[in-house]
């Protein structure tokens, strides 16, 4: 018998080391993994989600210019759906009424608007014409609408034009993805304090993130060329502020996550970028593109 639950145990291990490995080797993770707990790889992006609360804990996915050709988020593309892989899942239900009542849309982490592109290579995209339509892309659309990537965000002043989130989507895909044609990778997440969260839904048990943040990594980033920002974002209600206003080190965001972010660089390398007000990057590449 004890033979049998050593055993067992090594096997665990050895599967979660190797399933961890496999995460760390996706394309949507720049520089290893953050942080443990229950992490799933889609086609369009890695997700840890917080049980508990019943968000997402953090998302990473890679960005190219190609992932942009998402189709309208109408008909079979706009449905939300329950995330068969995590215990007590929230249905899209569970939102309904929300908008009209408290302000609170379902606010992804990994946007939609990122979930597109030829994945498989097959020279068809995921389309609204179902006859002209990739079976396998349209799967990533729809893994990008489970509600395991789904936070309650304040519509009008947060993730509605012209709030802080929805801005910073915006820029990021319009401004570096699409007219630049850089590729980038973004974590992002939720932040909780010490302090009681609001709560929503039918059993009052969904969390309302206080804080969001979002960290975008342009390829090619060093010591010499930090191309990396890191925004650290108050919940708002009423938007005030422009996104540069709202920059931090990766440092801050570690410090309130509990994560570690850029862990498989060398340690001196993880240490210098990690350390820098990602303010100066934006003054030093970013400004005259805002």
């Amino acid at each position: 018998m004890v033979h049998m639950i050593v055993f067992t145990l090594i096997s665990a291990f050895l599967w979660h080391s190797a399933y961890a490995q496999n995460i760390a080797d996706s394309e949507h993770i720049f520089g290893g993994v953050p942080g443990t707990g229950i992490i799933h790889e889609w086609q369009g992006y890695v997700r840890s989600y917080d049980e508990d609360r019943r968000v997402p804990e953090w998302v990473a996915y890679k960005i190219k210019p190609d992932y942009r050709n998402t189709p309208k988020r109408k008909n079979r593309f706009k449905n939300f759906r329950k995330d068969a892989q995590v215990s007590n899942a929230v249905r899209k239900e569970d939102y309904n009424g929300l908008l009209v009542t408290r302000g609170y849309a379902r606010g992804h982490l990994a946007p939609y608007g990122v979930m597109g592109g030829d994945r498989d290579g097959d020279g068809i995209l995921a389309n609204l014409d179902r006859s002209l339509s990739d079976a396998d892309d349209e799967k990533t659309i729809f893994e990008g609408n489970l509600m395991s990537n789904i936070a309650p965000q304040h519509h009008a002043g947060f993730n509605g034009s012209p709030g802080l989130w929805f801005t910073l989507e915006r820029w990021i895909q319009d401004k570096i993805v699409q007219e630049q044609g850089k590729t980038v990778w973004i974590f992002a997440g939720t932040i909780f304090g010490r302090g009681e969260p609001e709560k929503i839904g039918p059993d009052n048990d969904i969390h309302v993130p206080p804080m969001f943040y979002k960290i975008m990594i342009e390829e090619g980033v060093s010591v010499t060329n930090p191309k990396i920002l890191a925004f650290l974002f108050p919940h708002q209600r009423v938007k005030h502020g422009e996104i540069q206003h709202f920059l931090v080190s990766i440092d801050v965001i570690e410090a309130l996550t509990g994560l570690d972010f850029l862990n498989a660089l060398p340690e001196d390398v993880e240490s210098q970028i990690e350390d820098r007000d990602t303010w100066k990057n934006w003054v030093q590449f970013y400004q005259e593109v805002s």
